[in-house]
C-alpha cells in the first residue's frame, strides 16, 4: 500500500494522526515535531527495537530527574542550504547556527555511561566549537553583528559616535544662535540628516536643502549648509560600518558553508534524539510503557490500556488478550456502548509500537506484523456509486486477498447493511477463512449467529464490553470470555415504548431460539456474576496494594528527612571542626617559634583540648592497650601509647609526649622505617604551594581548564597528594573530574574525601 494512502487508512480508522499531534507537543523544535508526525509503521522488526530501546532508556533518563536542554534550537537545514548556495547569512540566522551547536553541546553533556545508547548516538555528532565560538564573538544574542566584532567595526562607530556627537553639539548651538528664525529648537532628522523647523518666510535664509514642509505649510524642515557636511560624513560613516557589518557576516557565512555537511549531520542526531525523548516524556507523562515483540505464535497482551485521545480522568483502564492458538477477538455489545472505541484502542496501540513508540499502558506484549488492514465505519462512495455495503464488501474482499500469519485486521461489523441473515451468515464464513490463514483480528459484531460461531470456534475469543441496565448507560470496561446482548428490549422499555409490545418481543425471541441458545445465555449471565466477584476482588487488592504503597511512601519521605537531617549535621560537625582546624594551625605555628620543650608540650595540650566536639561524649570503639600504635585523629599525627588511665592515653608521638581522649585514636600498623640511599636527593613540596584546589561555582569546562593547570603545578613542585574541592551539586563537575584523572598517567590514585576531607564534595589526588 502506498505511504500516503496508508496513513490516511491509520487516521481515519484509529485517529493514528491526532495521537502523533499529542506526542510531538514534548519534541522541541520543528524538526523533530515533523518527524514524529509523520512516523509510520516499520516494515522491520529490528528498526522498531532500535526506537523502542532509545525509549526504554529515556524513560528512566527522566525518572532519574534528568533533563537534555534543547531550548534555542531550530531547523537550520534552510540556513545550510543558503550557505552552501553562497548566500549571506543575516546576523540572526548566524546566531541561530550558534543556538542550534549549543543545544548539540547541551546533548553531548546531557547523557553519560549510565545511558549507553544515548551516549553512543550523542557522541556522532560534531559541536563545531570553533564555528560556535566564532559567530558569538561577532554576534550578539540580539541577533546583531558585535559593535566589536572587529577593530575596523569598533574604530568606525566609535568614529560614526563621536562625529554624532559633535553634530549635536553644532545643531543645537545653531539653534540657539538662530530662535527668532525657526518655529522650534527641536532638533529632528530626515532620512538620518539633521534638520531644523523653519519658519516659512525664513525658509531659504540658511541655504542648503529644504526637505518637506509641516502639514499647516507654516514651516518648513530645513537642512542649513552648515550641517550638510557634517550630515554627509555621518552617512558615509553609516555605510562603511553597514559594509564591514556585511563582510563579518560574509566571512561568519563560509565557515558555515565549510562545517555543512557536519551541521546536517549534526541536526539529523539532534532530530532524532529529541523525537525519541519526546516520546520518552510522553509515556513518562501518562504512565505509558515500552512494548515488547515476540514472533513465536499469536500472542497478544495489554495490561491496563488507556485511549490517549480520552480525557485522563475519565478513560476506564482495560486489559485486553489472545493466547497462543487464539487468533480472533470478537467484541459484542449494544450500539454505542463501546466496541468501537476497544477495537480503535487496540489497533491504535498494534500500529504505535511497529512505528517505534511506547503506548499508554503497564505492559504490552505483540507478535511482529509484516501488514496491517483497517475497515471501520462507512465506506460509502458516492464516486464509485457504491453502498454501504457493497464499498465494505470490496474492502473485504481486498483484504482477504492479502491476508497470511503475520496479518492484523481491524474489522468493525463485518457484514453489517444487508440482510441480517446473509449478512451474519457471510460474516461467519469471511471470519473462518481469516482465521484458517492465523491472520489476527480484532472485530464486533452485534449478530447471534456471528456471536455462536466465535463461541464454538477454538481459536476465537468472545468478548463484550459492559452495560449498565440501571442507567442503560455504556460503562467502556472489557469483559473477556462474555458475550454481550443488544439489550433493545431494555433500551426500548426506558423510552417509554409500550409494555404489551415489549413483552411480546421477548416472547417471539424465546420462541425463535434454541435450548443451545438459552443455556449458552444463562451461562453467560453466570459468567458475568462470576466477573464481578472477580473485579470485587481485585479492587481489596488493589486497595491493599495502595495502602501498602502509601506507607512505603511515608517511610522514604522519612528516611530522606532523616537523610536530611543528618547531612546539616555532618555539615555543622565540619564548619565546627575546620574552626578547631584553624586553631590549631595557630597554635602549631607558635610552636614552631618555640625553643622551649615544656612550652611545646604545653602547646600540644592545647591542640588535645581542641578534640571535635562530637566526639565528647563517644567511648572508644576498639580496646586499647600499653604498645598499641595508633593515629591521633584530633592532631592528624600518629605514635605509641605508653600509658592508658580511664578515657585517656599517653602517646609518645616523635619523641614527645601527650595526653590524648581514647575516642579520637584508632589502631594502625606500626611504621617501619625504609632504607634511604645515601645519594638519594628528597625533593620537598614547595611550601607556598597550596596543597588543595577550590572549584566550587566553575563550570565544567572552567573547571576542567583550572584543574589541568593545578596539576600541572603540583607534578613542578614535587606534590606527593592533593585535594581538589568541586562540592556534590548535580554531579556533573565531579564526575568531570574523575573521567580526567582517569585518563593522567601522573596520577597514581584517587577517592573521594574522607568525613574530615570533605567527604563527597572532595577528592583526594595520590600522584605516582
Amino acid at each position: 500500500m502506498d505511504p500516503s494512502q496508508f496513513r490516511n487508512e491509520l487516521n481515519k480508522a484509529i485517529d493514528y494522526h491526532q495521537v502523533l499531534l499529542q506526542v510531538s507537543r514534548f519534541a522541541s523544535f520543528s524538526a523533530s515535531k515533523q518527524h514524529i508526525e509523520q512516523a509510520l509503521p516499520y516494515s522491520e522488526l529490528a528498526k522498531a527495537k532500535e526506537d523502542l530501546a532509545y525509549i526504554q532508556e529515556g524513560i528512566e533518563f527522566i525518572r532519574k530527574g534528568k533533563d537534555c536542554s534543547l531550548g534555542g534550537i531550530s531547523d537550520i537545514q534552510p540556513l545550510i542550504e543558503s550557505a552552501k548556495k553562497g548566500i549571506i547569512l543575516l546576523a540572526g540566522e548566524l546566531m541561530q547556527v550558534s543556538m542550534f551547536l549549543s543545544g548539540v553541546y547541551n546533548a553531548i553533556n546531557s547523557f553519560h555511561e549510565e545511558e549507553p545508547l544515548f551516549f553512543d548516538l550523542c557522541d556522532t555528532m560534531d559541536p563545531c566549537i570553533a564555528l560556535r565560538k566564532e559567530i558569538d564573538a561577532k554576534i550578539d544574542l540580539s541577533g546583531d553583528v558585535k559593535e566589536n566584532a572587529t577593530p575596523a567595526l569598533e574604530r568606525l562607530i566609535q568614529q560614526q559616535r563621536n562625529t554624532r556627537a559633535e553634530a549635536t553639539r553644532s545643531t543645537k548651538e545653531f539653534a540657539r544662535k538662530h530662535v527668532n528664525q525657526l518655529m522650534d529648537t527641536t532638533i529632528t532628522t530626515i532620512q538620518g540628516r539633521f534638520c531644523v523647523l523653519a519658519k516659512a518666510s525664513e525658509k531659504n535664509t540658511f541655504g542648503g536643502l529644504i526637505h518637506s514642509a509641516s502639514q499647516s505649510g507654516l514651516a518648513y524642515y530645513v537642512e542649513p549648509s552648515s550641517f550638510v557636511k557634517i550630515n554627509n560624513t555621518l552617512q558615509s560613516l553609516e555605510l562603511q560600518i553597514e559594509e564591514e557589518k556585511k563582510a563579518i557576516r560574509k566571512t561568519l557565512s563560509r565557515q558555515v558553508k565549510a562545517k555543512a555537511i557536519a551541521l546536517e549531520s549534526d541536526l539529523e542526531t539532534i532530530t532524532k534524539i529529541d523525537s525519541l525523548l519526546a516520546r520518552s516524556k510522553w509515556a513518562y507523562r501518562y504512565d505509558g510503557c515500552v512494548p515488547v515483540f515476540q514472533q513465536r505464535d499469536s500472542r497478544l497482551q495489554i495490561n491496563n490500556a488507556r485511549h490517549p485521545l480520552i480525557d485522563e480522568k475519565k478513560v476506564v483502564a482495560n486489559d485486553y488478550a489472545l493466547k497462543p492458538e487464539q487468533y480472533c477477538l470478537m467484541v459484542s455489545g449494544p450500539n454505542m456502548g463501546g466496541k468501537t472505541v476497544t477495537l480503535k484502542t487496540i489497533g491504535l496501540f498494534v500500529a504505535l509500537s511497529h512505528a517505534g513508540f511506547p503506548v499508554l499502558a503497564h505492559e504490552a506484549l505483540f507478535p511482529w506484523f509484516e501488514s496491517m488492514w483497517f475497515d471501520i465505519g462507512d465506506h460509502q462512495s458516492i464516486e464509485q456509486n457504491l453502498s454501504t455495503f457493497s464499498s465494505h464488501m470490496s474492502k473485504i474482499a481486498t483484504i482477504c486477498e492479502h491476508a497470511k500469519d503475520k496479518t492484523f485486521l481491524l474489522l468493525d461489523e463485518i457484514g453489517n447493511g444487508t440482510d441480517p441473515n446473509e449478512g451474519a451468515s457471510l460474516a461467519s464464513a469471511i471470519l473462518e477463512y481469516l482465521i484458517a490463514k492465523k491472520a489476527t483480528i480484532i472485530t464486533s459484531t452485534h449478530y447471534e449467529q456471528v456471536k455462536a460461531f466465535g463461541t464454538s470456534n477454538p481459536h476465537t475469543l468472545v468478548s463484550s464490553v459492559e452495560f449498565d441496565l440501571e442507567t442503560l448507560k455504556p460503562t467502556y470496561r472489557y469483559l473477556p470470555g462474555i458475550s454481550g446482548g443488544s439489550f433493545a428490549f431494555s433500551i426500548a422499555k426506558d423510552l417509554s415504548l409500550d409494555e404489551k409490545i415489549i413483552d411480546r418481543a421477548i416472547e417471539f425471541k424465546e420462541s425463535q431460539m434454541k435450548e443451545s441458545d438459552k443455556a449458552l445465555e444463562r451461562l453467560e449471565i453466570e459468567q458475568k456474576k462470576v466477573m464481578q466477584e472477580k473485579e470485587r476482588f481485585d479492587q481489596l487488592i488493589k486497595d491493599a496494594h495502595d495502602l501498602q504503597k502509601k506507607a512505603e511512601a511515608e517511610r522514604q519521605k522519612w528516611e530522606r528527612k532523616y537523610e536530611q537531617l543528618q547531612a546539616e549535621y555532618e555539615q555543622r560537625i565540619e564548619e565546627m571542626l575546620e574552626e578547631k582546624r584553624e586553631e590549631a594551625r595557630s597554635i602549631i605555628k607558635s610552636m614552631q617559634s618555640n625553643a622551649k620543650v615544656h612550652e611545646q608540650i604545653d602547646s600540644l595540650h592545647q591542640i588535645n583540648q581542641l578534640a571535635p566536639v562530637q566526639k565528647e561524649e563517644k567511648q572508644a570503639k576498639e580496646d586499647f592497650k600499653v604498645g598499641d600504635y595508633v593515629h591521633i585523629s584530633s592532631l592528624n599525627s600518629h605514635g605509641e601509647i605508653i600509658e592508658i588511665r580511664k578515657k585517656q592515653a599517653t602517646v609518645l608521638s616523635n619523641g614527645m609526649k601527650m595526653n590524648v581522649k581514647l575516642n579520637t585514636l584508632s589502631k594502625i600498623e606500626r611504621p617501619r622505617p625504609k632504607p634511604v640511599p645515601t645519594k638519594a636527593r628528597v625533593d620537598k613540596v614547595s611550601t607556598r604551594f597550596p596543597l588543595e584546589l577550590n572549584l566550587i561555582g566553575m563550570r565544567v569546562e572552567e573547571g576542567l581548564q583550572a584543574l589541568d593547570h593545578y596539576l600541572d603545578q603540583a607534578i613542578v613542585h614535587k606534590a606527593i597528594s592533593v585535594r581538589i574541592i568541586h562540592g556534590m551539586g548535580t554531579g556533573k563537575l565531579r564526575a568531570a573530574i574523575w573521567n580526567d584523572l582517569k585518563k593522567r598517567s601522573t596520577v597514581k590514585s584517587f577517592q573521594a574525601g574522607g568525613p574530615q576531607e570533605g567527604g563527597l564534595g572532595a577528592t583526594i589526588v595520590n600522584f605516582k
